[in-house]
């Protein structure tokens, strides 16, 4: 995969960050480091696109200006384990506007006063569920918060807390980003001080093949699989 680079783009960023990013991932992460991994720095507002501990690109993203936590309806960023659940926008335009995950076939203009602060979702939308149980049980559910990754008119508010709880990007970095990523793709959002749990659910085999319905119950049935193993060890 070669990553469609925008002149707006980050590039790796100094040898100081990314000792610490791999640092982190070592310690805490390393199940997730054999293959593709997105790690979002809340502290930095940065993402590092990574496969097998190498960081291949970094980006600017949003988080929440609410901050972080998992209460429901709270409108903050998750913290911890996650992965891609499910990819929404195959072919669509850059700039696209989706409401509910649909496709309206109209476009938005990044940065124009039009569509500020309208929270819109453009481009691309990988939508997230929690791997742990702060974030995947219930009301907390990160999928059930319609937590996702996803462009952004607002570009120019990028590198700093602006979100209503999901992960914004550029719509050309969204854009790339989601021909490199899979469905199960393990994502980690981390702000310093948050600490490993105990128990990290096993990632699930999400096939395209199975239903919504019986997609939910596989990965129900994989995260019960997993904490039961987790608590007899």
């Amino acid at each position: 995969m070669i990553f469609c680079v925008s002149t707006t783009m980050l590039g790796i960023g100094p040898d100081k960050q990314m000792t610490k990013v791999k640092g982190i991932i070592s310690e805490h992460f390393s199940n997730y480091a054999s293959g593709k991994m997105l790690f979002v720095d809340v502290n930095s507002q940065e993402m590092y696109v990574m496969n097998k501990n190498v960081v291949l690109q970094t980006f600017q993203i949003s988080s929440s200006k609410y901050g972080e936590g998992e209460i429901p309806n709270s409108m903050k960023t998750p913290l911890g384990v996650h992965f891609i659940a499910k990819k929404v926008g195959d072919d669509a335009d850059i700039n696209t506007i989706f409401k509910s995950r649909v496709n309206t076939k109209k476009k938005a203009i990044p940065n124009s006063q039009k569509f500020r602060d309208k929270d819109l979702i453009t481009t691309r939308i990988m939508w997230l569920e929690g791997g742990e149980e702060r974030n995947s049980l219930g009301a907390k559910s990160s999928m059930r918060r319609y937590i996702y990754i996803h462009g952004t008119p607002d570009e120019d508010l990028l590198g700093r807390p602006a979100s209503h709880g999901c992960i914004r990007m550029r719509n050309i970095d969204v854009y790339a980003l989601y021909e490199f990523v899979e469905e199960g793709t393990p994502v980690v959002i981390w702000k310093d001080g948050y600490l490993k749990p105990d128990v990290i659910a096993d990632l699930p085999e999400i096939t395209p093949k199975l239903s919504k319905k019986e997609e939910k119950k596989a990965i129900r049935l994989k995260r019960k699989e997993a904490r039961r193993g987790a608590a007899n060890l």
